[in-house]
């Protein structure tokens, strides 16, 4: 077992221990390494001026296989373990400026220069992505993608995605090709292998390299902190609502990382949100879709669909698809694995049926078939990078090609209870009916009867009322009555 945090930055190894496995990789970065090109201004992972590279080496064949953006200020140190890092100050090749900044440059892409680098280093992600696989240039919709979690407070975006759409791709040779080398990818293997412990009087960190191990030490250690990517939890650390001293990371076992499936599709605990919009997006498109607009791709690159609905927010914006598509969930404890029907995990406000020895690992759920309808909705302030008031996911298995009449139903909404929530007795209400404009007045009617919604500073009860009934009557008149 290792007792140190071992990951290459800017083509140097790094083994990190003590205290310093705890911090921040943005303050890492800036206040132990003086590399200050990486900026601090929301530390909440909205802004991106803190954005860097990450490349993890050790999932093969995905779209992911090259250096992609992620947030440093919410990224703990230990959680980038057996990856290669790199920052702003890594793209300048001798006196060559990156053409991500040489257009930056000519395109007058930057004005106060502070939110610069950020801007840089996810226009250089998308760099790379197109570099792996081929092709020439960056579109306008594809630039504008890339940097929805950027912001820049003077202002002037369009000179920014002028840069993008201006970079010479012809020009440009890939970052993996200039520092990911036979010599770090066998360093960073070998850290990969072993599990890590790094313990002081004030942090502690564990990463098992098998779930025996990961249930083993959670039992002994009852009050760890289970970390995905702290895409969350490394907001409330730096807001100083909680402390991030105890942590279990399950990033070294494997098989977390399997997406995969013919019809029934199994979802591990280490997926993110970009490895399964890939996965997903021809099987379902309305799913990528859906996730186009959840959070921005800094986050998307590191966020796990588990750890959003472990999290088990009223909000959160995976559990309604995964409900809709009467999914499962599987744990792993000292008794063994267990299986619950999603529907049966939220208890309470943030309060699920996870016992205090299991380990959340997956997913499970079948795709839709051929006579069925699938729609998510989402309301928020905001269309991009924003939290949803109220989000509706429905799925209609039709009696045939023809859809009038309801075989099977599943609604689920986030936003109008304690819970994510199934409407069961409006599922019941339309099951076996056929679909009519009377039909769709009653349920509008009674679908109340099921759910309180509160007002907060995202929406009022009443809007949330308005928004069930209206993505009701949406789905329905768009599938059936359109």
């Amino acid at each position: 077992m290792r007792n140190q945090i071992v990951f290459y930055l800017n083509g140097k190894r790094h083994n990190v221990a003590g205290e310093q496995a705890g911090m921040m990789l943005a303050d890492y970065l800036r206040y132990d390494q003086a590399l200050t090109g990486t900026k601090v201004v929301c530390a909440e992972g909205d802004c991106g001026a803190c954005s860097v590279l990450r490349y993890f080496p050790h999932i093969t064949g995905t779209d992911s296989d090259n250096y992609i953006a992620i947030n440093s200020c919410i990224t703990p140190v230990a959680t980038l373990d057996a990856s290669s890092l790199l920052t702003v100050e890594s793209l300048k090749d001798g006196e060559r400026l990156h053409e991500a900044q040489r257009s930056m440059v000519d395109s007058h892409g930057s004005q106060c220069g502070f939110c610069t680098p950020g801007f840089v280093m996810a226009l250089t992600g998308l760099v790379e992505e197109k570099l792996s696989k081929k092709q020439k240039d960056i579109s306008d919709k594809e630039a504008k993608n890339c940097l929805t979690g950027n912001l820049c407070r003077c202002t002037g975006y369009q000179a920014i995605i002028d840069a993008a759409t201006k970079v010479d791709l012809k020009k440009e040779k890939t970052l993996k090709d200039r520092y990911f080398d036979k010599a770090q990818a066998s360093e960073l293997k070998d850290a990969y292998s072993k599990s890590v412990l790094v313990e002081t009087s004030n942090f502690s960190f564990f990463a098992p390299k098998t779930m025996k191990e990961a249930v083993d030490y959670l039992v002994q250690n009852p009050d760890t902190r289970i970390i995905a990517s702290s895409t969350d939890l490394g907001v409330v650390h730096n807001k100083r609502k909680i402390n991030l001293t105890k942590l279990l990371s399950l990033h070294l076992i494997d098989e977390l990382y399997k997406v995969g499936g013919s019809s029934t599709i199994r979802l591990g605990a280490r997926v993110t949100m970009t490895e399964f919009r890939h996965f997903i997006k021809d099987k379902v498109p309305e799913i990528a879709k859906y996730l186009d607009i959840f959070a921005s791709p800094q986050i998307k690159n590191i966020a796990t669909i588990i750890g959003n609905i472990a999290n088990a927010s009223p909000i959160g914006d995976m559990p309604p698809i995964f409900l809709a598509l009467g999914a499962s969930i599987t744990f792993h404890g000292k008794k063994g694995e267990r299986k619950l029907p999603l529907s049966e995990f939220f208890l309470d406000y943030r309060k699920t049926a996870k016992a205090s020895d299991e380990i959340i690992t997956g997913l499970e759920f079948e795709l839709p078939g051929k006579n069925t309808s699938f729609k998510a909705f989402k309301n928020s302030n905001r269309k991009d990078l924003d939290i949803s008031a109220m989000n509706m996911v429905i799925q209609v298995d039709w009696q045939d090609d023809k859809k009038e009449v309801v075989k099977d139903i599943r609604i689920a909404a986030g936003g109008i209870a304690a819970t994510p929530l199934r409407l069961k007795k409006t599922e019941d209400t339309l099951r076996g009916q056929k679909i009519d404009q009377k039909l769709l007045e009653k349920i509008c009617s009674e679908v109340h009867q099921e759910f309180t919604p509160l007002s907060d500073l995202r929406a009022s009860s009443s809007y949330r009322r308005v928004l069930v009934e209206n993505y009701l009557m949406r789905f329905f008149k768009q599938e059936v009555l359109a």
